[in-house]
């Protein structure tokens, strides 16, 4: 592997290749090395697939530093590894052909802007770490189609899946507690969305909103799902958009239910009536055979 070696600030700045599929598309990635932690801090040539081992030089990886790979028009394919947990601002931004990225396990932080303009990214699973999904986050991901959000997600920052044209299905954790302003902003193909009751606050404009040229106008189709009295129906009451209460099953609201309340009174009756009829069984089988021996007994 070839290196660049550059003496600042005690770091080594060095360039990592991968496989020889790589090599022939000019691939390579820049990285540094401080206190035995590897930072990647940008790209030279025109990757097109990228794949980061766990570690370099006996070092782990764990840190994509802010614009590392800033308008890399050529990449199509990431897969960072699960010993990353922070990826900076703008890292990704207008990667317009980037299809596929495999995000770490163990990530914590994501930068603002990260997927920016990453026009041709389609479909993106958030690891369980993430906490916060910052300003713009996936923003103008026009072939975004789904978006799993993890259960341990509490924000979503204004502007996160603002313009993601094509996103149709939004999976929410019950972990989530603010959806910034114009989070889902022309979002026009999103027909449902489920807000879960741990919602507290919701910007003007997150939901329901898209724009004809410079004129704001709303989403009259979509319908906001959730739980009655919470901030999803007021939402969807002052933004005059249709909502939809979405109880907790039925089964479950059983399981939660004391016994004497959660069976229906026509259960109990039939109760009653098999109980009548166990016992009318039960005397005829032992009370008659018992009245019986004691008749015979007397006869003795």
């Amino acid at each position: 592997m070839k290196k660049l070696i550059m003496l600042a600030a005690a770091a080594l700045t060095l360039t990592g290749g991968g496989d020889s599929a790589e090599k022939a598309h000019g691939s390579s990635y820049d990285y540094t090395i401080i206190d035995g932690e590897v930072t990647i801090v940008g790209f030279t040539g025109e990757p097109v697939y990228i794949d980061i081992p766990d570690f370099i030089e006996g070092c782990p990886v764990t840190e994509v530093r802010d614009n590392a790979f800033y308008n890399c028009h050529s990449l199509k394919w990431v897969k960072l590894p699960d010993t990353v947990e922070k990826i900076g601002h703008h890292s990704f931004y207008a990667c317009y052909e980037l299809e596929s990225v495999i995000l770490p396990k163990g990530l914590e932080e994501i930068g603002m802007g990260c997927f920016c303009g990453c026009g041709a990214l389609s479909y993106v699973e958030l690891p369980e770490t993430l906490k916060v999904l910052p300003d713009s986050c996936f923003r103008a991901c026009t072939s975004l189609t789904a978006a799993e959000l993890p259960e341990s997600l509490e924000t979503m920052d204004k502007f996160c899946f603002a313009g993601c044209t094509e996103l149709k299905r939004l999976d929410t954790g019950d972990s989530l507690v603010t959806i910034g302003e114009r989070a889902f902003y022309m979002c026009r193909g999103l027909e449902k969305v489920y807000i879960p009751p741990s919602v507290k606050t919701i910007g003007a404009e997150a939901l329901g909103w898209d724009c004809d040229g410079n004129l704001m106008k709303k989403q009259t189709e979509l319908v906001i799902l959730g739980e009655t009295g919470t901030e999803a129906e007021r939402y969807a009451r002052d933004n005059d958009l249709t909502f939809m209460a979405e109880e907790p099953s039925a089964a479950a609201f059983a399981e939660l239910q004391p016994i004497d309340e959660g069976i229906p009174a026509a259960a109990w009756a039939g109760l009653a009536v098999f109980g009548a009829l166990g016992a009318a069984v039960l005397w005829l089988v032992f009370g008659r055979g018992s009245g019986d021996s004691l008749n015979n007994e007397d006869k003795d």
